[in-house]
């Protein structure tokens, strides 16, 4: 049965005595990832004038096309000229953006970094206050505010306020955690593919476990390319990869929904479609690495996917976030059933000792972090 005392305990970590308030006028959005184009389209809708900057003519036309597809179009000017920034109230940007916008702005102005988790923040403003979602307006949901000096003393109060007013439920966090959960449950489903499972197997499986929606098309929706860079940055430092399928998939044109084929076939940019090329081209890779390929059933792929999430919360809860902090983040960011109340909620009413058991007894065995069998040895 679900544990509503579970979900309502770690679900009620939302930030109190923050006001709505008025949004502003005009403001001002860099790139074409689905959360910029989410929030320019969030902004337009509730009476703002948006000017969408993107790097080149090429991600111009694509925005638009997005945007005109959803119905969005409308009071939002696409541009590749970053002048138009000029004197914007508010900015939201991915940081790479930022240098080239944030000197074009007002004095006063709200700055707003649209972090994916990993970019480097070494160039961004020091009144700069960066955030993450796993999902764009309207379903904007919970947003991780980084915590820490903001340059004016109401910046974090203004953001606060206009994430309310835009639907989110802002929640501050010590360093961001949905990045890790998703990288961690996006790899997993990756690792089961090149193992033999299909990618509609994953996220079957996973959906009727509870989950929102499955792990490969949850990461078609925010892009494979994201994905891409992130392993490019784990082999700078020093972290090789062995799973090769992402590293293929992206160089061959599988960006995601918003290229038109990922996991999955999004044919006119409609709705997801089997695309069996991709089975095709996970078996190829299996077969030059000499990897052997198995039968993956719906109960292994489960047991998988949320002991990697359970390893990863634990490893969070030891760098510092709060276990309500952490749940709360999983359930938004990677779909986890929200009546079960998280991972860590989850694992605790199971008892330690029991879940520790489920990562020997797979075949082949899963090995926990320290993290989690530290953990363990708390919890008795």
């Amino acid at each position: 049965m679900p544990d509503t005392d579970a979900a309502r305990a770690y679900l009620g970590a939302a930030q109190a005595g923050c006001p709505l308030a008025s949004l502003p006028a005009s403001a001002v959005v860099a790139g074409g990832s689905p959360l910029a184009l989410g929030l320019a389209a969030g902004l337009a809708a509730a009476g703002a004038k948006v000017v969408l900057i993107e790097d080149d003519a090429h991600d111009a036309q694509r925005a638009q096309d997005m945007l005109t597809r959803a119905g969005a179009r409308d009071g939002i000017t696409i541009t590749t000229d970053p002048r138009l920034a000029n004197d914007a109230p508010l900015i939201l940007a991915p940081p790479p953006q930022f240098a080239s916008i944030a000197r074009l702005t007002a004095s006063d102005a709200l700055l707003i970094a649209l972090s994916d988790g990993m970019a480097t923040t070494a160039t961004l403003p020091p009144d700069c206050v960066q955030i993450f979602t796993a999902t764009p307006p309207p379903q904007l949901g919970v947003v991780e505010v980084l915590d820490g000096p903001h340059g004016p003393p109401d910046a974090l109060h203004r953001t606060y306020a206009l994430l309310r007013a835009l639907g989110g439920q802002p929640v501050a966090v010590p360093f961001f955690l949905g990045p890790r959960l998703i990288a961690r449950l996006e790899d997993m489903a990756e690792a089961l593919v090149f193992d033999g499972a299909t990618p509609w197997e994953v996220d079957t499986a996973m959906t009727a476990r509870g989950f929102a929606l499955g792990p490969c098309a949850a990461q078609d929706q925010r892009g494979l390319d994201l994905t891409y860079a992130r392993h490019r940055a784990e082999d700078r430092a020093g972290e090789p990869r062995n799973v090769p399928l992402i590293a293929r998939m992206v160089p061959e044109g599988r960006l995601g929904r918003h290229g038109g084929v990922g996991w999955y076939r999004y044919p006119g940019g409609g709705g997801r479609v089997i695309d069996p090329l991709i089975e095709d081209l996970a078996r190829e890779e299996a077969h030059f690495a000499r990897h052997p390929l198995r039968e993956i059933g719906p109960e292994e792929i489960i047991q998988r996917c949320l002991l990697a999430l359970l390893d990863e919360a634990a490893i969070l809860l030891h760098e510092g976030a709060p276990a309500a902090t952490i749940d709360l983040i999983c359930c938004h960011a990677t779909g986890f059933p929200v009546d079960e109340g998280g991972p860590l909620f989850a694992a605790k009413r199971a008892g330690f000792a029991q879940v520790l058991k489920q990562f020997t007894a797979l075949t082949p065995s899963m090995q926990p972090s320290d993290a989690l069998l530290e953990l363990a040895t708390q919890a008795g």
